[in-house]
């Protein structure tokens, strides 16, 4: 027993001191996304020594958000409808990147890539999604989901194209969750970035927002947002902790 519990307590030490995906879980309200600024703006820039910021913009044209589920994956997604109605809502986001905490040693390889950071906008929602669920009863267009954006993770291996992205705020209002009563509910965002003609060097191992890199590249965002939780890795280590001293006193 006491191997048992110097394992779980190693477990716990590792995932405190290291970099972990903050795995978010959508329970409700999912809204799928395919984002990307239709005007040709670079989302990613690195901004020299300054953070680096993913911003995708409002635009009539962009058609991102393509479906919403109230519970997931039963009923159908209902399709959106942009605020002219023509299908496709528009998501709005402005995130940054101001520390890294790499490398995450785990199953099954070590992730050489992680940043961290927040939402950018000190004014107003980080995250906004516009338009209207096509659905009998659905509020008209709008505002639909906006959310303050408190934590975003993006992660992955160094000089890849593609890297998960994670956030964690509070959703702040929108028609939608007024309707169903979830603002001050925690929301979620998860997904990946996608870039496009990547500059060799751009997140090479360890990569830091802080190096003097000024680069603007495209960046397509594929994923969903909704309300959710986020079970931190240094949190599952310590139930993990619990666990193994329960079944010590059961011994």
């Amino acid at each position: 027993m006491k191997r048992i519990l110097a394992a779980f307590t190693m477990a716990a030490v590792v995932a405190s001191a290291s970099a972990a995906p903050m795995t978010p879980t959508i329970l409700a309200h999912d809204w799928a996304v395919g984002a990307f600024n239709a005007d040709g703006t670079a989302e990613y820039s690195t901004n020299g020594i300054a953070p680096d910021t993913l911003t995708y913009t409002r635009s009539a044209a962009n058609g991102e958000v393509v479906g919403y589920w109230p519970t997931w994956p039963a009923p159908a997604a209902f399709p959106v409808l942009d605020l002219a109605g023509f299908f496709g809502g528009d998501f709005a986001m402005s995130v940054l990147f101001d520390a890294q905490d790499a490398p995450y040693v785990g199953a099954p390889s070590t992730l050489d890539v992680s940043l961290t950071g927040t939402g950018a906008n000190e004014l107003g929602n980080d995250l906004e999604l516009w338009g209207r669920v096509s659905a009998g009863g659905a509020p008209p267009a709008g505002l639909m989901w906006g959310m303050e954006i408190e934590r975003v993770s993006l992660y992955g291996y160094s000089d890849w194209n593609s890297y998960i992205f994670e956030a964690a705020g509070t959703i702040t209002g929108g028609s939608l969750a007024q309707l169903f009563g979830v603002v001050g509910f925690t929301g979620v965002v998860r997904g990946s970035i996608d870039f496009v003609e990547r500059p060799a060097g751009l997140f090479r191992p360890e990569y830091d927002p802080s190096d003097d890199i000024n680069l603007d590249v495209r960046a397509g965002f594929s994923g969903e947002v909704g309300e959710g939780v986020v079970i931190p890795e240094p949190m599952t280590a310590g139930m993990l902790l619990l666990a193994a001293a329960a079944l010590a006193r059961r011994r």
